[in-house]
């Protein structure tokens, strides 16, 4: 099994000031919001999960309809690719689908709950022995570093409803970033 976990600090172990300076900023802007790294705990992941599993939630089901309707097509136009860089990895559900059509040598998962990351990059390094897995605890909306020497070319993942947590401006300069 090839799975390294990550070793970067946790949400829980960032400053108090780190926390209290962003609470203070987003209930300061318009609209208000407060970042949403700041509710992926372990409660916080376990409420999305078994939110994404309600009736009335349609994105996780609607995504990986998608997902497997359009999987050779998406496999064909990328290629051989060396990394799998997923932003915002989370659980990893729809992340096997891709995994098994694109068949890199590396898996990068990025996600800012880390015991959530771990317990995921645990279970498709389960499912995929052969694959290289290093699981990146961080939030991608700040600058991060990834492992070094990645394999071949990269593509970036980015499924899920993470997007729906920013207004139309920041979530297009997230996209161009």
């Amino acid at each position: 099994m090839l799975f390294q976990p990550d070793i970067a600090e946790t949400v829980q172990s960032a400053p108090v000031s780190l926390f209290r300076n962003d609470v203070l900023a987003g209930l300061s802007s318009r609209p208000r919001a407060i970042p949403a790294r700041w509710l992926y705990d372990a409660a916080g992941c376990a409420l999305f999960e078994t939110i994404t599993t309600l009736p009335e939630y349609y994105p996780t089901r609607t995504e990986t309809l998608l997902l497997d309707h359009h999987i050779a097509e998406i496999a064909n136009v990328s290629g051989r690719i060396g990394t799998v860089i997923e932003f915002g990895a989370g659980s990893a559900t729809k992340t096997p689908v891709l995994l098994n059509a694109l068949r890199p040598a590396c898996y990068v998962p990025i996600d800012v709950a880390g015991e959530a990351l771990n317990d995921a990059a645990a279970r498709l390094a389960a499912q995929i022995p052969e694959l290289e897995i290093l699981p990146v605890e961080a939030d991608f909306l700040q600058p991060i570093s990834l492992p070094g020497a990645l394999p071949g070319r990269r593509l970036g993942f980015f499924p899920g409803s993470t997007i729906g947590n920013f207004a139309p401006a920041p979530a297009i300069d997230l996209l161009r970033s």
